[in-house]
């Protein structure tokens, strides 16, 4: 009898770009060894057990990875995935050459998310880092180590590289966002916003983006699928805390039984998810901004707008990256639409008056040249 042997999806080398609290970093991994059978990988919300060790070399290139003797139990679906603080001098954001828990979709450390892609228990990579630099932004720092990798060339290509290996012990079964219910969308929407914050009040900009990405795509996914506003104010109110606080609680936690149907309060009305995607768009502009993203900061401000003309903060960051852009004209009148909305506002009126101020010698240098050439 002929066996026909069913081909991997993903090929044995794959690079990307991936983000940490030092900036970008391009990443490239392969397999080690045998791949194993099986249709159980990593996906949103799985608890993985890793191992991630620096690679060393001997001889003529060969890697040394010595295996685990010790028998470790698999990871069960009622542990806690490890605490480890982020770090603004590192890249990776994990515990190195021990065993730990990582949960998928989290944002803990992008790199390492990215590398279990696609990876079967007890299968072992390597991933090389390089520092990566874009037009927009700069990527430099240290690795997990604390040894200092270099910036990239102003071509963009890398100058210096690590090189690591990581092993996937187990896992828990996850859920790609199409299995997930609205509910379960919403609830892990809510756990990247709060995520968000977090980072941004301890000055990590580059990973407070990311948690603000992963929730806008998310998000998106929930169009159309929002439950009918309250009527009455009460039950609205009644329904916005307890929500919230469940939502991100059953993120992880919550089992769907056979034949149970998502709860209808863990679904947002149309007017919360407008309101929080409003938000998150507006905290990724601010962070674009930190970031010298001022175009992208421009459109994330813009679709903040749009999902709530009322939100002063998404027109002053609108105001701010035109204002950075040169477009002296949309950022006037970004900052007049806050006094409309908001005629006290002392930092509207200031900047108002910087922003006045900058067309008012546009202007002058421009009635001198043409007073020039028609001289």
């Amino acid at each position: 009898m002929t066996t026909f042997q069913v081909p991997d999806r993903l090929p044995a080398e794959t690079s990307w770009i991936s983000a940490c609290p030092g900036g970008l970093w391009e990443v490239r991994r392969r397999w080690l060894g045998e791949r194993e059978r099986g249709d159980s990988t990593p996906m949103m919300g799985s608890l993985c057990k890793v191992k991630v060790r620096r690679k060393t070399v001997t001889g003529e290139n060969t890697p040394h990875t010595s295996q685990d003797q010790e028998a470790t139990a698999s990871v069960d679906s009622s542990e806690q995935a490890t605490s480890y603080p982020r770090s603004q001098d590192s890249v990776l954001q994990v515990q190195m050459d021990e065993w730990f828990l990582l949960r998928m979709g989290e944002g803990q450390c992008d790199i390492i998310e990215g590398c279990l892609e696609g990876m079967r228990a007890g299968e072992m990579c390597e991933f090389t880092i390089s520092a990566w630099n874009t037009k927009d932004s700069k990527a430099a720092g240290s690795d997990a180590n604390g040894t200092q990798i270099e910036e990239t060339t102003e071509h963009g290509l890398p100058q210096q590289s690590d090189c690591f290996t990581l092993q996937l012990h187990s896992l828990t079964p996850g859920q790609e966002s199409w299995q997930m219910t609205p509910g379960e969308k919403w609830a892990w929407v809510l756990s990247h916003k709060q995520r968000g914050g977090l980072r941004f009040g301890k000055g990590d900009i580059w990973g407070a983006a990311d948690c603000y990405c992963r929730a806008v795509k998310l998000a998106i996914t929930l169009n159309g699928q929002t439950r009918g506003n309250p009527e009455d104010e009460t039950s609205k109110e009644g329904v916005d805390e307890d929500d919230n606080d469940a939502a991100l609680t059953s993120c992880y936690d919550k089992e769907n039984e056979q034949g149970e149907t998502d709860d209808d309060t863990s679904i947002p009305t149309e007017e919360e998810y407008k309101n929080v995607k409003a938000e998150l768009h507006c905290n990724l502009s601010l962070c674009q901004l930190k970031l010298g993203q001022f175009g992208k900061s421009r459109d994330s401000s813009i679709k903040a707008t749009e999902l709530n003309p009322k939100s002063t903060k998404a027109w002053y960051r609108l105001g701010q990256a035109c204002m950075q852009l040169g477009e002296l004209e949309e950022s006037r009148m970004a900052f007049g639409k806050i006094l409309e909305l908001q005629p006290d506002s002392a930092s509207a009126r200031t900047a108002l008056k910087q922003v006045n101020s900058k067309l008012k010698d546009l202007n002058s240098k421009l009635g001198q040249r043409l007073s020039k050439m028609f001289n």
